[in-house]
């Protein structure tokens, strides 16, 4: 066994698979078999079980020597045409075990095997044609044999596909049913097979005579024929009877080390992922152990599997590991029957197997699977093809109409990836806007976020301030938190003092607003022990204050039942570092340390926050693993780079995949303390469809807060989604982006219209989305020497990507009540295009003077503000040419005025 590179990643390390008619009936028909042998287990009748197997098992052969060899070989057309004529044969024994109309089992079995014959025969008449069409390049050779080899080479953090010689591997399957056999009024009889020639002639002289059939007559067919005793299986060579134990003695060692490998490589609460390594290494050692016995312990993987008493994850695990470490599309095969045969209580085992396996195989098996009537296969093959990151778009394509719940949050989740980013876009909304399914309305978000959709953080504002369902609710604030904007602190602030939960605490802590270290201070004193230790853990994040301390806790120890049952076993205890839950000593930091806080800023360790500290969470050995799954959605949410990085992956292609990251978010232009994301908020490549005025519409109810002031909302207008050629920018675009408002695209057709943005803080308009309560925060033990909460929400630069500063652009135009009005009538003439933009740029930048600045633009009462508002909505969805002007002086504005507010300009 000679070392050498590990297959990184999940790249095919040969090359694609064949494709043609061929391969794909064989695929189908091969699947329709499988199918038929679930069927056949499930058949109460009496029926000559052992040669349906053989037979089905030998057209499962055949199916894989076409799929695994080119179009112009004689193997090619001989395994299909032969895996037909099995087929229709075991078809005919079915027909004459009973009637398939009054057993629904049976009637399946029989159509699935009509389906494999047809798709076989079909596939082998293409092949003629492309045979007759080549018949100068057609292969001879015989249609059986063992499958090419290749040298070892030695697993090195990664596991290696391996190729050692071996025949075809065929599924163990198992046809006895669970309910006692009845006779039925057609079964079969079976006679000894003639061995000799003097055999064969009485038996031909009995057919002639009548012999047969008075002997057939007369005997009980309730009592199967004896197989004739002392004849050996077929095999192409038998091995000494002391070298194949010895080789499946080895061969079992190593399967269960596997198996007791799934817990070993899964860091406990004193170890960290780092730790791991040595573990994986001594799986990986195992894996190629095995596969250097060769091809003739390979059946006993199956076998390992079915021997268990109950359902086992571990056993699959190393079932699915270990088939899919060889490489060939019958050793995955074969995995995924046994999977079809396996408990619910096993999926996950079989899950993380395929996942860290490298064989290429597993991504066609995958995608095959997700054909399936079964759901819960479906959402196992999505779940395996999202962690490889070999979801194909016409998976997706196929199974968006499925209303499943398992299987639809699966999808929305691969739409992250999957289709082009226009249309997933456009499903997401569709989703998020009807679905009443929390986890696909958390799967859809998540995605959308991912793919830059504007609409999604409105829709998060919206799930927090009108819940269709507290769980819900309780789900999207963790969320929110981390793509939410400076002006979404009083919702936050609201929603935990509603309810204070430990995931709401922590992304409070990952939010990063200063000014919300009061209110976590006061959780400290909370008799709830996950709230003080969340609330302790949000603390040290936004600050980097340092405060620890070393505290013995009990150490949750699994006893098997006798010892749990006998008691009086003492608790083991353990050092452990925990951040401090001492109110009066995080009051004592903040008063010396506290002030040099900005709170413009989103903070995080007591500096401002960029991207780069997510990726050294993730690195940190310190971080729990559920905190590095927390901060890796984090970065995928908020930066939107696609990677494949998970903490459960192989060690060595987490350090892999971190180095990556790394270096991609080093390359993003970014102001550190920004509150706006570039995946989040839109601004992420380039956009389909420009971006529009977002309605505004009645307000709904606020939610009450006890000792707290409500204020209706404005729903601000912008920033744009960026343009998609030069000529529809601005003259002076703006550096950076900010938090004047957030981005969303053009709702898809049919879409729900309440599908709108949040709004951000109080002004005389109204909309579907009520304004968080401004809730009453606790006081910091200091007087902050940040500016005011005004100045903080003027915006801070965001992801985006780098420009040049924007020159100084000129000051608006006089803006008056007396403005030379549009060249129209009603609302819409109070004010021109440019008067317009300004005023939404002006309110998004300063919305604390809005009534100042209303006045300026000579909209005094409520109905005059909202009548505008409308009017000029409702002509720039109609007009797409202003709306393309309206998009540019809005930018143009909104730079001018956040210019103003920095300089300390006048209002």
């Amino acid at each position: 066994m000679s070392a050498g590179p590990s297959h990184a990643g999940f790249t095919p390390p040969g090359p694609e698979p064949p494709s043609g008619p061929g391969h794909s009936a064989a695929r189908r028909g091969r699947s329709s078999i499988e199918e038929a042998l679930l069927a056949i287990a499930l058949l109460p009748l009496d029926l000559p079980r052992a040669d349906l197997r053989d037979r089905l098992l030998r057209a499962v052969h055949c199916a894989y020597l076409a799929i695994d060899s080119q179009v112009i070989t004689a193997a090619h057309l001989d395994g299909l045409i032969e895996a037909a004529a099995m087929a229709r044969e075991s078809r005919a024994l079915l027909e004459r075990a009973g009637d398939p109309a009054f057993s629904d089992p049976l009637r399946r079995a029989v159509a699935h095997l009509a389906e494999a014959e047809a798709a076989m025969l079909q596939g082998a008449e293409a092949v003629r044609q492309i045979h007759l069409a080549r018949r100068t390049e057609v292969i001879s050779g015989p249609a059986a044999g063992a499958l090419r080899a290749r040298p070892m080479r030695a697993s090195v953090g990664l596991p290696e596909l391996h190729a050692p010689a071996r025949l075809v591997l065929l599924p163990h399957v198992s046809l006895e049913s669970g309910d006692p056999p009845r006779a039925s009024a057609a079964a079969p009889v079976t006679l000894a097979t003639p061995r000799t020639l003097a055999e064969l002639e009485a038996f031909a002289a009995d057919a002639f005579s009548g012999a047969l059939a008075e002997r057939l007559a007369g005997q009980d067919r309730d009592e199967p024929t004896p197989a004739p005793a002392g004849e050996a299986p077929y095999a192409p060579f038998e091995p000494a009877v002391e070298e194949v134990q010895l080789l499946r003695d080895i061969g079992r060692d190593c399967l269960e080390d596997l198996a007791a490998g799934r817990s070993l490589r899964k860091p406990n609460a004193m170890e960290t992922w780092l730790d791991q390594e040595p573990f994986e290494q001594r799986l990986l050692d195992n894996l190629d152990a095995f596969a250097a016995l060769g091809g003739s312990v390979l059946p006993l993987v199956s076998l390992f599997h079915a021997e268990a008493k109950a359902p086992d994850p571990e056993r699959a695990f190393a079932v699915a590991l270990t088939l899919g470490c060889i490489e060939g599309s019958d050793t995955v095969g074969a995995a995924v029957m046994t999977l079809k045969q396996s408990a619910p209580e096993e999926y996950p085992g079989w899950m993380e197997g395929f996942w860290l396996a490298p064989s290429p195989a597993i991504d066609v098996a995958m995608a095959d699977l997700t054909t399936s009537a079964r759901p819960e296969h479906v959402a196992l093959a999505l779940d395996v093809l999202h962690a490889r990151g070999q979801t194909p778009d016409h998976v997706v394509e196929a199974l968006l109409e499925r209303p499943e719940p398992k299987i639809a949050a699966r999808v929305a989740r691969a739409l992250a990836t999957a289709l082009p980013r226009r249309d997933a876009i456009e499903t997401l909304e569709r989703i998020c806007g009807t679905t009443e399914d929390d986890d696909l309305f958390l799967a859809a978000v998540a995605s959308l976020l991912q793919r830059g959709g504007g609409a999604a953080v409105h829709l998060l504002r919206r799930a927090v301030d009108a819940p269709t369902s507290d769980a819900r609710r309780r789900r999207a604030l963790p969320l929110l938190c981390l793509v939410g904007r400076v002006s979404d602190l009083d919702r936050l602030l609201a929603a935990a003092h509603d309810a204070p939960t430990a995931p709401i605490l922590r992304g409070l802590g990952r939010y990063g607003h200063v000014e919300s270290l009061g209110t976590l201070l006061d959780f400290l004193r909370r008799e709830d022990v996950e709230v003080v230790a969340a609330a302790a853990e949000a603390l040290d994040r936004i600050t980097g204050a340092g405060l620890r301390e070393i505290i013995e806790e009990p150490w949750e120890v699994e006893l098997p039942p006798e010892a749990a049952a006998a008691g009086g076993i003492p608790v083991p205890l353990r050092k452990v570092e925990r951040v401090v839950t001492d109110p009066a000593r995080w009051s004592a930091w903040m008063h010396e340390e506290a002030r040099r806080l900005d709170a413009r800023l989103r903070t995080r360790g007591g500096v401002p926050f960029s991207p780069m500290q997510i990726v050294n969470e993730i690195e940190a050995k310190s971080t729990p693993p559920d905190r590095r799954e927390e901060a890796a959605l984090e970065l995928a949410v908020l930066t939107g780079i696609p990677s494949l990085f998970s903490p459960h992956d192989w060690v060595a292609r987490q350090k892999k995949h971190l180095a990556e990251l790394r270096a991609h978010v080093a390359t993003i232009a970014f102001t550190p303390g920004g509150w706006a994301s570039g995946a989040a908020g839109g601004s992420r490549g380039s956009s389909d469809v420009p971006a529009r005025p977002l309605p505004i519409q009645a307000p709904a109810a606020p939610r009450s807060q006890p000792g707290t002031s409500h204020l209706p909302a404005f729903l601000p207008h912008g920033p744009v989604l960026p343009f998609k050629s030069p000529s529809e920018a601005p003259a002076h675009p703006p550096a950076v982006e900010r938090d004047a408002g957030d981005t969303r695209r053009s709702p898809p057709p049919g879409a729900p219209t309440g599908v709108t943005a949040t709004p951000q803080v109080g002004s005389p308009f109204g909309s579907t989305l009520m304004a968080p309560p401004q809730v009453a925060r606790n006081p910091l033990p200091f007087q902050p020497a940040s500016p005011s909460r005004a100045a903080s929400q003027e915006g801070v630069a965001s992801l985006s990507r780098p420009s040049a500063p924007p020159l100084p652009p000129p000051a608006p135009e006089p803006l008056s009540a007396a403005a030379t009005p549009a060249p129209t009538s009603g609302p819409i003439s109070r004010l021109t295009l440019a008067q317009y933009a300004s005023l939404c740029a002006e309110l998004a930048v300063s919305p604390r003077q809005s009534e100042a600045i209303f006045e300026r633009y000579g909209l005094v009462s409520h109905h005059d503000r909202l009548a505008v508002d409308k009017a000029w909505q409702e002509r720039l969805s109609r007009v797409p040419d202003e709306h393309r002007s309206w998009q540019g002086l809005y930018q143009h504005y909104q730079a001018y005025w956040a210019d103003q507010a920095r300089r300390g300009g006048a209002r």
